[in-house]
């Protein structure tokens, strides 16, 4: 009888396994090679509109002068506004949809919003907490690093809809975190709908929302907070009192 003799993989089989082993690294490069590049491309304009950004009829002009392009100047610089914590990144939802009205304005805020916050949790989870200290204050951190020890899902979606936390600083301390990526894209997604909705609201129509409409956003603020207290507790009015 003959010995049993070892198998090995064929060399379809492991060139295909390697093959698909480094796709999601090729995609990962190819990605940060894209955003660096449209980083560098938009240097100058992003340097300007970040010196205006808190005036909403002034980030309208001023992306109104780049004409197709202006969308995807916004777009980089929504991306980049919260990745890096200290950019305010209001004025430009709200100044967005002062120029293209609700719908394609509420549309980009999200996907940018979300697609940042993704990269953010991403950044801090391979990265670690030397590199978010360079991006994000060191006591917030801190602070948020403790108040979210052993949270799931339902605290970072509650930390995406109220505005009693710093949501940019959340992304990290996501990623610093056990939650897993598919968790944390849930809470990201349905967490920052309500708040882009307001903020493109305001945009498209000014101030002039109907009164049940401020009546419906003020009752689902006191609903969501009422929720927090309820499932957090006492230790959540402390570190947000």
């Amino acid at each position: 009888m003959l010995a049993h003799m070892p198998s090995f993989p064929s060399f379809n089989t492991v060139l295909y396994e390697k093959i698909n082993g480094r796709f999601p690294l090729i995609l990962k490069i190819s990605a940060a090679a894209v955003g660096l590049g449209l980083l560098f491309w938009f240097r100058q304009p992003i340097g300007d509109i970040l010196g205006i950004i808190s005036d909403r009829e002034a980030v309208a002009l001023y992306l109104d002068q780049f004409g197709v392009l202006a969308p995807l100047l916004l777009a980089v610089i929504m991306v980049l506004q919260v990745i890096v914590a200290a950019i305010p990144g209001h004025a430009l939802m709200v100044g967005g949809s002062y120029v293209y009205g609700f719908w394609p304005a509420f549309c980009l805020s999200l996907a940018t919003t979300v697609v940042g916050s993704q990269i953010a949790f991403w950044m801090a989870r391979r990265a670690g907490r030397p590199l978010i200290e360079k991006l994000a204050p060191v006591d917030l951190l801190n602070k948020w690093y403790d108040a979210s020890a052993e949270k799931g899902l339902l605290f970072f979606l509650f930390a995406f809809m109220l505005p009693i936390f710093p949501a940019d600083i959340m992304n990290y301390i996501a990623g610093l975190s056990s939650l897993s990526p598919r968790r944390f894209f849930i809470a990201n997604l349905f967490g920052r709908l309500p708040g882009v909705v307001v903020l493109t609201a305001v945009g498209a129509y000014g101030f002039q929302l109907s009164l049940n409409a401020w009546i419906g956003i003020a009752v689902a603020g006191v609903v969501m907070l009422g929720a927090w207290r309820l499932f957090f507790g006492q230790k959540s009015r402390e570190i947000t009192g």
